[in-house]
This record gives C-alpha cells, sequence and structure tokens, in this order.
C-alpha cells in the first residue's frame, strides 16, 4: 500500500512528505481563510465611510449640518423598525407585521390627539396594543407549528384592516409641536440641537446591543435560532423568548409610527408599506443570518446607515427610484453571498 504521506523521488523510489510541512501547510490555509472571514464580517464598517466619502464627492453641501442630520433621521427611522426585526431573525423568525403595526400607530396618534385625548393614555394604548399583536404573532406559531413568516403576515393582514378601517379616509389629524420637531433636520431635544429621533435610536441601540449579549433572553434568542431542538432539550423558554423578541418587534414599529405621524400630521395606514422589505434588507446588509442564530444588532445599525447613505448618494447624484431599489438589489445579492463564505464555527476550533 502506498504511503499518502510520501511523494516520488527522481529515481522511482518514494519518501516521506515530513508531517510538519504538512501541518505548516495547512495552518496556512486556515489563517488565509481566517483573514477571508474577519474581511468580509468587517465589510459593513467599511461601507459606512465609503459611501460617506462617495457622496462627500458627488453631492456639493452634503457635509453640512442639514444634510447628515437628514440623513441620520432616514436612517433612524430604519433602524428603529429593524431593531425588532433583527431579533426574530436571530430567534429564527421573522416578523412581516411591522408595516402594519406602523400605520396603525400612525393613525392612532394623529387621530386621537386630534379627539384631544392625553398623550400618555395614548402611548399607552399602543405599547399595549403592540405588545398584545407581537404575542398574538409569537404563540400562534408555537400552538399552529407554523413559522412566524405566516403568521406575521396573517397578522400584519388583520391590523392592515383594523387600521384601514379606523381611517375610513379621513385626512384629518393633529400631533404635537414637540413630536414634529423630533424628525425635523432643524429640530432641538431641549438644548441639544438635534432631532429626538436620533437620540432614541442611539439609546434604543445601546439597550438593544446590552440585551441581546448580556441577558438570558439575549443568549437564548441565539441558541433558539441556532437550533430550535436543541434549544428546547437544553430547556431554553422559547415560547417566552419569541414572545418577548415579537413584542419588542411590535413595539418598536409603533414607535417608529408615533415618529411618522409627527413627520405627516395627518393619519394614514400606508405609510409603513416601504419598510416592509427595507428592515429585512438592512438586516441581511448588516450581516446577520437569515437562517438564524447569527449576527448582532450593531451590525443591523451599519446596514441601516448603508441603505440610508445608498439612497441618498443615488438620489444626489440624479437616480430614480426604480434604479435604487435595483442598486439595493445588488448590493443585497454581493453582501450576502460574501458573508456566506465566513467561516462556520467548527472551523473557528
Amino acid at each position: 500500500m502506498t504511503d499518502p504521506n510520501s511523494i516520488a523521488a527522481p529515481d522511482g523510489r518514494r519518501a516521506l512528505v515530513p508531517a510538519a510541512r504538512q501541518g505548516a501547510a495547512g495552518a496556512s490555509k486556515k489563517a488565509s481563510a481566517a483573514v477571508a472571514a474577519n474581511f468580509t464580517s468587517a465589510l459593513p464598517y467599511i461601507l459606512v465611510p465609503v459611501l460617506f466619502i462617495l457622496s462627500l464627492t458627488f453631492i456639493p453641501g452634503y457635509f453640512s449640518k442639514g444634510s447628515i442630520i437628514s440623513l441620520l433621521i432616514l436612517a433612524s427611522l430604519l433602524g428603529l423598525s429593524s431593531l425588532g426585526q433583527t431579533m426574530t431573525i436571530i430567534a429564527g423568525g421573522i416578523d412581516l407585521s411591522i408595516p402594519a403595526v406602523i400605520g396603525l400607530s400612525d393613525i392612532i396618534v394623529t387621530q386621537l390627539y386630534y379627539r384631544h385625548w392625553s398623550l400618555p393614555v395614548i402611548f399607552l394604548a399602543i405599547a399595549a396594543l403592540a405588545i398584545v399583536i407581537g404575542t398574538i404573532s409569537a404563540v400562534s406559531s408555537v400552538l399552529l407549528h407554523v413559522h412566524s413568516l405566516i403568521t406575521s403576515f396573517g397578522m400584519s393582514l388583520v391590523v392592515s384592516g383594523i387600521a384601514l378601517e379606523w381611517s375610513n379616509g379621513q385626512t384629518s389629524g393633529a400631533v404635537p409641536g414637540w413630536l414634529t420637531s423630533g424628525v425635523s433636520a432643524i429640530g432641538h431635544t431641549g438644548p441639544v440641537p438635534i432631532p429626538l429621533i436620533i437620540i432614541v435610536w442611539a439609546v434604543a441601540s445601546a439597550l438593544a446591543v446590552g440585551f441581546m449579549r448580556l441577558t438570558r433572553i439575549g443568549r437564548e434568542t441565539y441558541a433558539l435560532g441556532a437550533n430550535a431542538v436543541a434549544a428546547r432539550l437544553a430547556i431554553v423558554r422559547s415560547t417566552w423568548t419569541l414572545v418577548v423578541v415579537f413584542s419588542i418587534s411590535a413595539l418598536c414599529a409603533a414607535m417608529v409610527g408615533v415618529f411618522f405621524a409627527g413627520y405627516s400630521g395627518i393619519p394614514d395606514p400606508t405609510v409603513g408599506e416601504p419598510y416592509f422589505f427595507l428592515t429585512i434588507t438592512a438586516v441581511m446588509i448588516g450581516g446577520t443570518s437569515l437562517l438564524g442564530g447569527r449576527g448582532g444588532y450593531l451590525r443591523t445599525v451599519m446596514g441601516a446607515l448603508i441603505v440610508a447613505e445608498l439612497t441618498t448618494l443615488l438620489v444626489g447624484v440624479g437616480f430614480n427610484a426604480s434604479f435604487q431599489e435595483l442598486a439595493l438589489g445588488i448590493l443585497v445579492i454581493a453582501l450576502t453571498s460574501s458573508y456566506g463564505r465566513e467561516l462556520k464555527v467548527a472551523a473557528k476550533i
């Protein structure tokens, strides 16, 4: 039998290949793969400054305070609505009810405030309704043994129907002045010359990252998304985890709906429709796996910034909406194919 660790010598005899040489070759391959994986993982953090520099180059006056604040407002709206979406995807699910919840929240704020309801009561009602919506999506997925894509899509249709029936084509509405200022490029938050939405997003981002990394629910979210069967055998509280992440997703969507109400000032049940795919786009561009169990909200923050920067850049140089969607689609395909080349856990050991 021929020794697999040998090579042919010039005289036809076989000489043993030193094991050290094979080990060195294997280590070199692993090192190269690790470098490539680290670069791929860092892509979202590289793209953010690259797109910013491109915008500075091609858009006159882009470096002004108003332009940067407007960009951050767009990113904040997308980032907040993608916060809960990130958690549901890491848990192995997906939430398709986000646009409907945004629209319903917009209607509730504008119409109830127009009828002189107090804001604390309005906000409590919206929060309670959001928790109910998230809980129903999660629990029905568990009880019916179907993917949350189906249950959340069904909930989306229900919520959209409620929103359309509630608004009934009415355009009368009102919002407090501070809420309008909170989404304005010239808005202030007290003495701070930054709109409220940006500050809320910054605080929510820090809380989300800490929640996923430091709490038991956060760790169980990753475990559930990585392997649902193994997670249940390990006594992971799968149903409770899904209820929490879907409730957070609905609460974040409701918060975005409140800010959209400040932006338009009128009830609009369709205001959240662009976020049907944009939240998933931000999560995917950031590098969180749609298969669950891998990723994080800090990556989604980068994804939201990339989407906002790319959209601003394309608008600034004169491209229309159809080309913007084309560019986003190409970016999603390119980045997700790169993320698919990252080292698996087994290869890192």
